[in-house]
């Protein structure tokens, strides 16, 4: 976000920005979501914002400021993303979706045959509770990852994040 302000009150596109500067529009679109770029780009952009390449390189790629854009986000969009115990990234929740819409099958499915076959009344209930549990988690998920791309959450919480399923099993 650092170029895309620095870029913003010098009042130039994307595209102006990537002329001045030499470089390709896509780097100036990567390096503005917060990718690394080479030491060669950064002297580019330094130049352009008459800035130091190490106060450019320390802004850009400092954890504060990941922390103070994700804070920036409403509350609802960091609890629904990930916050505290849980934070996962995009890829993450979409296994999780596909999780859940297995189970929602599977449960779908077998309560399905235990009503046809007049199963007993409690194993009805438990299997009618177990697809309404998967079916509004799938459901969930699914809301939290399209969030998260309406607000282009994933680029600045996963560089953040210790990878790991949900932080918990590290790679």
């Amino acid at each position: 976000m650092f170029i895309k302000e620095l870029r913003q009150r010098k009042c130039l596109s994307q595209g102006q920005l990537a002329d001045e500067s030499g470089l390709s529009l896509r780097t100036i679109q990567r390096v503005e979501r917060g990718h690394r770029v080479g030491f060669a780009s950064l002297r580019a952009l330094a130049a352009i914002f008459e800035i130091g390449v190490d106060t450019l390189e320390q802004e850009l790629y400092s954890m504060d400021n990941l922390v103070r854009e994700y804070k920036d986000f409403p509350l609802w969009v960091r609890i629904l993303c990930g916050s505290g115990w849980f934070s996962a990234s995009r890829r993450e929740l979409q296994k999780t979706e596909i999780f859940f819409v297995v189970m929602t099958v599977f449960f779908s499915t077998v309560w399905t045959y235990a009503t046809v076959t007049d199963g007993k009344q409690v194993l009805i209930n438990i299997l009618a509770f177990g697809f309404v549990c998967s079916f509004f988690g799938a459901y969930n998920v699914s809301i939290a990852i399209r969030v998260g791309d309406k607000y282009d959450i994933w680029s600045r919480l996963e560089s953040a994040l210790p990878k790991g399923f949900f932080g918990f099993a590290k790679k």
